[in-house]
């Protein structure tokens, strides 16, 4: 009974207190974080790249992120291929986006919904950033364990695992499938990083 009260409740007078979706509450809250403690905090580059380190790692599925990224490629990998490769992804992708998040101008991200994914305890949580025109993001979430863990995000129709597969799928088929010689070209990349400067 109590449930069918709080579920009229929330369709008629959709209190956020009592109403809230717990993957829109994730999704929100480390937005929040992620823009106050890492965006816009007075921190240099490497202090940053050390604050998204720390949020990327505990919040998304980098090894399933990692074999869907290398495709048939991750079957053919040794274990040890495996482990660096998801360490060089995961710096190199660390960096990239303190770089990316270095060009955020204030824009507010609100969430709209989720939706059910075909896939068993996933889903997608719909959110927009207010820009002009307002762009599309869509989270692709696993719960695991009480816990949300971010498997894909897609921008305007731009999914980041199926961006980096088709980008990685291509050197691989350039060397052999050696992922060794992928992992050594991101490793390459990671050492040459430099970050944009601010204008």
């Amino acid at each position: 009974m109590k449930k069918i009260i709080l579920t009229l409740v929330c369709a008629l007078w959709a209190i956020p207190a009592l109403c809230a979706d717990p993957a829109i509450d994730y999704m929100d809250t480390l937005s929040k974080e992620i823009i106050e403690k890492g965006v816009l905090a007075q921190k240099t580059n490497e202090e940053k790249e050390a604050f998204f380190r720390e949020k990327f790692t505990t919040n998304l599925d980098l090894k399933n992120i990692s074999k869907q990224v290398l495709g048939v490629y991750w079957k053919k990998a040794t274990d040890q291929e495996k482990q660096d490769f998801i360490e060089a992804f995961t710096d190199l992708t660390t960096k990239t986006w303190t770089d990316r998040f270095g060009l955020y101008q204030g824009q507010d991200i609100v969430f709209q919904g989720t939706r059910n994914a075909q896939q068993k305890n996933q889903l997608f949580v719909d959110s927009k950033i207010n820009n002009d025109p307002p762009i599309e993001v869509i989270w692709r979430l696993r719960q695991k364990d009480k816990k949300y863990l971010i498997m894909d995000i897609t921008v305007e129709n731009v999914s980041m695992v199926i961006s980096y597969q088709k980008e990685y799928t291509t050197f691989l088929q350039q060397h052999q499938g050696s992922v060794q010689a992928l992992i050594d070209e991101l490793n390459k990349k990671i050492k040459n990083f430099k970050y944009n400067e601010k204008k």
